[in-house]
């Protein structure tokens, strides 16, 4: 029984704000900018130990 409450929780709360989120904006910014010469993203130096 419980995992059926926690099954009908997920679908109720947890995917319609996936969803919605999705909708609104792309949450990984997977769009293609034609503009854009790389897609690379360069990070900080770590510093040293």
């Amino acid at each position: 029984m419980r995992t059926f409450l926690l099954l009908i929780a997920y679908y109720l709360v947890v995917t319609p704000i996936g969803l919605l989120s999705r909708l609104v904006d792309d949450p990984l910014a997977r769009r293609w900018n034609r503009r854009a010469d790389t897609y690379w993203n360069a990070t900080a130096p770590s510093p040293a130990r």
